[in-house]
This record gives C-alpha cells, sequence and structure tokens, in this order.
C-alpha cells in the first residue's frame, strides 16, 4: 500500500510510542521466559511442596517410633532401714527394681500403620500441590502470553492507523477528504492508544502474577511460540478416582478404621512385668542367713472394668469420624465430578470457536478490511467503513488470541483434574 511509512521512520505523536521501544529494547536484553522452564523453576521453589515432603518424612519416622514398647522404669533404693540408723549401707536392705510395660493388644502395630497411612496421605497432598502449581503457573503464563501477543497487535494496528491518519491529512490538503475524516481518524488513533495503555497495564499485571510462583523473580517476557500442552487423557469420571485429593479421603477412611481398631483394643488388658532384686546389708546380714541376695518377679495388668465412660465412647467417637470420613469422599468426588464436566464443556466449546475463527471469521474480516481500504482510496467509500472494517479485524484478532490462550488453560485445569502430571511440554509453531 503506497501510504504504509516504516514504523521507525514515524515521528513520534505520543509518550506511548517511546515507551514501547524501551519495552521492546529491555525485552530483547532478556531471554523470554518459556512455559517448560518457568514450570521448572516455580516446582523448586514452591516452599509448601517441600512442607509438605517434609510432614510426610515425619509421619514416617513417627509411624517406626509407634511400634516399638515403652522404655522400662528403672528403679533403686533402700529398705527395712530402723528408726535410730539411717545408713542405707549399714542396715536395711538396697533394692534394684526394673519394670516394663507391654503394648495393649495390637496397638503398636495398629498405630505403624496409621502411621504410615498417614505418611501416604501427606505425600498424596505434595501430589497434588505439585498438580496445583504447575496448573496455576500454566494459567499465569499463558495469560502474560495472551497480553503480550494483544499488545503487539495494538502495535502494529497503530502503525496501520497512524498511516491512515497521514493519507487521510494529505487526502484532505489536496480537497480529496474533509476535515472530519482527519478528526476521525485521530480520534480512532487515540483510542487505540487507551487500548494500548490498558495492554501494558494488564500485562505487567499478568508478569507480576506469574513472578509470583517464580521466587518473586522479574519476567520481561514470555516466548513468543504458544506451546502444546501434553496429550489429554480419556475424560471420564472414572479418571478422578486417581486424584491425589480422593486418594487422600481413601487414606482418611482406612485411618478412621485403624482408630476403631485401636478403640476396640482399648478393651483389652495391658499387661506388665517387674523384676526385682535386693540385697541385704549391715546386721540384715548376720541373722542365720547365709544368702543375702533376693529377686522376685511379678506380672502387672490393667482390667477395663469400668468402659461405659472411657471405651465406649472412644469406640463410639471413632465410628462417627469413619462415618464423616466416608461422607467427606464423596461429597469430594461429587466436587470434582461437577468441575470435570463443567470444564470438559467449555474445553469442547472454546476448541469449537476456534476453529471457527481460524477457518471463517478471520478470513473473512481481513478480506473485508482489504476491499474496503481500496474502495477508500479509489474515493468509492467513505473514511468510516474503512476504521469500521479494521476495528473489526483488530477486535477479532485479538479475540482469537485469547481463545487460543483459553483453550489452552482450560487444558491446564483438565489436566490437574485428571492427574495427568506434568510430562515434558512440546512447543509448536506460532498461530497466526
Amino acid at each position: 500500500m503506497f501510504f504504509l511509512r516504516r514504523f521507525w521512520a514515524t515521528p513520534n505523536r505520543n509518550p506511548l510510542w517511546l515507551a514501547w521501544w524501551s519495552v521492546l529494547a529491555l525485552s530483547a536484553s532478556a531471554s523470554p521466559l518459556s512455559l517448560t522452564v518457568a514450570e521448572q523453576q516455580a516446582l523448586s521453589a514452591d516452599a509448601g511442596t517441600r512442607a509438605l515432603q517434609a510432614q510426610a518424612r515425619a509421619f514416617s519416622e513417627q509411624a517406626v517410633a509407634a511400634e516399638s514398647w515403652a522404655d522400662p522404669k528403672l528403679s533403686i533404693g533402700t529398705m527395712n532401714l530402723p528408726g535410730d540408723n539411717l545408713d542405707p549401707f549399714d542396715q536395711g536392705m538396697l533394692e534394684l527394681k526394673l519394670e516394663q510395660m507391654l503394648p495393649r493388644g495390637d496397638n503398636a502395630t495398629i498405630l505403624r500403620r496409621k502411621g504410615e497411612l498417614q505418611e501416604t496421605a501427606a505425600s498424596l497432598q505434595a501430589d497434588d500441590r505439585r498438580l496445583s502449581v504447575v496448573r496455576d503457573v500454566r494459567l499465569a503464563w499463558l495469560d502474560a502470553w495472551y497480553w503480550q501477543q494483544s499488545l503487539q497487535q495494538l502495535h502494529l494496528d497503530r502503525y496501520l492507523f497512524e498511516s491512515l491518519v497521514t493519507v487521510t491529512e494529505s487526502m484532505y490538503s489536496q480537497g480529496r477528504k474533509t476535515q472530519q475524516d482527519v478528526l476521525q481518524a485521530e480520534v480512532v488513533l487515540s483510542r487505540l492508544d487507551d487500548r494500548m495503555a490498558t495492554a501494558a497495564a494488564s500485562a505487567n499485571e499478568s508478569r507480576a502474577r506469574l513472578a509470583r510462583w517464580l521466587n518473586q523473580q522479574p519476567v520481561v517476557s514470555v516466548s513468543e511460540t504458544l506451546p502444546t500442552l501434553p496429550a489429554l487423557p480419556a475424560i471420564t469420571d472414572q479418571a478422578l478416582l486417581s486424584h491425589p485429593l480422593v486418594r487422600v479421603t481413601d487414606l482418611a477412611i482406612d485411618q478412621s478404621e485403624q482408630d476403631i481398631a485401636l478403640a476396640r483394643e482399648s478393651y483389652k488388658p495391658q499387661w506388665g512385668v517387674e523384676l526385682t532384686y535386693g540385697r541385704e546389708q549391715g546386721d540384715m546380714g548376720g541373722m542365720g542367713i547365709d544368702n543375702r541376695d533376693r529377686f522376685s518377679a511379678m506380672v502387672m495388668l490393667d482390667i477395663p472394668l469400668f468402659t461405659g465412660i472411657r471405651q465406649d465412647r472412644l469406640l463410639s467417637a471413632s465410628q462417627y469420624r469413619r462415618e464423616a470420613s466416608t461422607a467427606t469422599r464423596l461429597n469430594t468426588l461429587q466436587e470434582l465430578q461437577g468441575t470435570l464436566q463443567a470444564e470438559a464443556a467449555r474445553y469442547n466449546g472454546l476448541k469449537d470457536r476456534l476453529a471457527l475463527y481460524k477457518t471463517q471469521l478471520l478470513p473473512t474480516v481481513t478480506r473485508q478490511a482489504d476491499a474496503a481500504l481500496k474502495a477508500y482510496q479509489a474515493d468509492t467509500a467513505d473514511f468510516t467503513s474503512v476504521i469500521q472494517a479494521y476495528q473489526s479485524r483488530l477486535d477479532l484478532t485479538l479475540a482469537y488470541k485469547r481463545l487460543q490462550a483459553d483453550t489452552r488453560q482450560s487444558e491446564a485445569r483438565l489436566h490437574y483434574l485428571l492427574s495427568a502430571g506434568y510430562p515434558p511440554l512440546s512447543d509448536e509453531k506460532r498461530e497466526l
């Protein structure tokens, strides 16, 4: 087109022009952040995951300790001291006593099993945290990508609209156009500057949200290529059964079963043994007794006789906890199912719209804009029709880029719901 001039030859009309070039210079000095790198950095920097992993290790150590016996008790003392001589080495009997209580029933085994379940649950919570981090990083990165693309597209169209202003001014000076056309072109250019300012602010906000996951490392720009996420598995409710949140509720039910088993063990007596060694001192050994050493052994047990207040209540409480855990699992599964079905419907709708834009809307509006411009150059169409055609093309182009980001954001949510993990990403050529 004869009126298109090179961008760098265009005189500065607006402070946004200089600001845009500053952004471009800063972006060129820093490597764009790819989604793969962003995920890796976020996972390595996430303190929440490390906390849950440490908690899992703590439960593992606790499970081993729970199976051990109680520490034995050792006591040393003297017995049978006369009132007129309190020296234990002169009279009386020195006594050494060792007492050991045994676990009640199968308590030790049950407690270890419960600790192992808690360890597994904490590990699954760490897995869910990692899935959540990957999902949220993808959402933030894709949002930053959209605003970056939007700002670039607005910049390109500003160049075009500024050229239209220049051409309109030239045609006005020749008497071929009216002053209203010139003013309208300048208004359109000012409105475009406002959209650029809004997009620049949104781009800064999206990069700040992304930096939150990267230990507040500044994000100057993201990659131009739009990544292709891993292929989605079959979208079925059955897939939700392997989701970490559902598996955690399964383990909560298992833990409540262990609590019930512990409550039942409380009805059993707890056994213990006591070994005692005594040695007579001083005059105690001069009573015609040759052997001054004394040994004794005892067996102890507590007898749960009054179970109505303690044991029965504990058993009832553990049964209620199992009921609560079962209801929690059902509620969690239902929530995930509802979210999955809604997101799957949204994803399918976005794919259909994306195909419609790519195959019909964008080609049609591009041809329309070209035809309007040619008619305007031939003085067979007014300036308003050209502006409307190019604004429609700009709006649909930005909407298409939004659809691209929204579709992949929906994929990211589906990957989280289906526990699809986070395999390496592959890049595809940028869609225009």
